[in-house]
């Protein structure tokens, strides 16, 4: 299993300019349908796109129906072919190989699960493991483990079968049968498009845990433009023919779309979606509040949506704790707006930093 420790050095190679090879990199694939038209001017539903996934990252594709996202995640497993261009895996061309074989080692997720209804919790996250040729030692132990991870207790869960599931339920299981066999790369078509708004938050929050244990490179279509910046790393944004408008941090889509069609994505709910990016620093707090407030306190870290749905049911200023439970300052209305100023700031250096970057690279060529 892949550890969190490597996950947090291919982060740090990464802010240090390290160069690492893509999981995943799409070059100039297009995917063309001889009776489709109308989809790009090509008339294709990929249009010559060039995209690469690094290791251990969360990469979202967003955008419209019909904009090619769903048809370049697939493209990826071969569950539809290109017409052309080259789409390599940790280095190897996916059209060299065997089909089947290189579906079992992408884990593939899809909206409405697909398990087997026959089979039971234990029997449908066996299945790969069981194609590949694992004892059933071996395959007992992991589907234990796997449910374990997923939140779902094997002694509870893993003689259930389907029906006998909740939607968030079969949606875990789902999880872990897409990871059965440790592969490198994760696959996700609108996973938690089929489950109830809360317990859609549950399942996102439970699957970014997932992913930060096991640092598995992620890439997950949605159309849903909260989900993509509340989960990703980073945020493709495409329009028709899976032509690429921004690709950036979260932060960077929310707070600087970079093209009309990404500002009518993010549309006019950019101070909400700031305030479920952005954390409680110890900068934000209001130095002048040195009794920490009254009311349930907070914590450092805190997400901002969550200090300022707190903050409407307050009588006052509300005091805040460091991880060790000790009161470091007080949060109010003001402490949320020195937290959105200090993101949409930060957004703007990254921004400047790239440019910076860019003119450097101009100037080496």
């Amino acid at each position: 299993m892949r550890s969190l420790t490597l996950r947090v050095w291919d982060r740090a190679t990464s802010v240090l300019g390290v160069a690492e090879d893509p999981a995943i990199a799409f070059e100039h694939v297009s995917k063309s349908y001889a009776s489709d038209r109308g989809r790009g001017e090509s008339g294709a539903a990929v249009d010559d796109l060039s995209l690469a996934v690094r290791p251990h990252e969360v990469l979202v594709l967003v955008g419209p129906s019909g904009c090619g996202k769903s048809t370049t995640l697939r493209m990826a497993n071969r569950l539809v072919e290109p017409t052309s261009g080259r789409i390599m895996l940790e280095g190897e061309d996916v059209t060299t190989v065997d089909p089947v074989g290189l579906r079992r080692r992408m884990g593939y997720v899809i909206q409405n699960v697909g398990l087997f209804p026959h089979r039971t919790v234990a029997q449908n996250v066996a299945t790969v493991p069981g194609l590949v040729g694992w004892d059933r030692k071996r395959t007992a132990a992991r589907v234990d483990e796997l449910l374990d991870l997923v939140g779902l207790d094997p002694d509870r869960y893993a003689r259930r079968f389907p029906h006998e599931l909740s939607g968030g339920e079969r949606q875990r299981v789902g999880v872990a049968r897409a990871l059965a066999t440790d592969p490198p790369v994760l696959l996700m078509d609108e996973p938690f498009g089929a489950v109830d708004p809360v317990g859609r938050r549950r399942l996102q929050n439970e699957f970014a845990r997932i992913q930060r244990t096991l640092g598995i490179t992620v890439m997950l279509v949605t159309h849903d433009i909260d989900e993509a910046v509340r989960m990703a790393d980073r945020v493709a944004v495409l329009s028709t023919g899976a032509h690429i408008e921004q690709l950036a941090s979260p932060l960077d889509i929310v707070a600087r779309p970079a093209t009309p069609a990404v500002a009518d994505l993010v549309g006019r709910g950019r101070t909400a979606r700031l305030l479920a990016l952005g954390r409680l620093e110890r900068a934000d707090l209001d130095p002048s509040v040195q009794d920490g407030g009254t009311g349930p306190a907070l914590a450092v870290g805190a997400e901002l949506g969550d200090v300022l749905d707190a903050l409407v049911g307050a009588d006052g200023p509300l005091a805040v704790q460091d991880e060790h439970g000790r009161v470091v300052g007080s949060a109010t209305a003001a402490t949320v707006v020195r937290a959105l100023d200090r993101l949409t700031e930060r957004a703007e250096e990254t921004d400047a930093t790239a440019d910076a970057d860019a003119a450097v690279g101009t100037l080496r060529r």
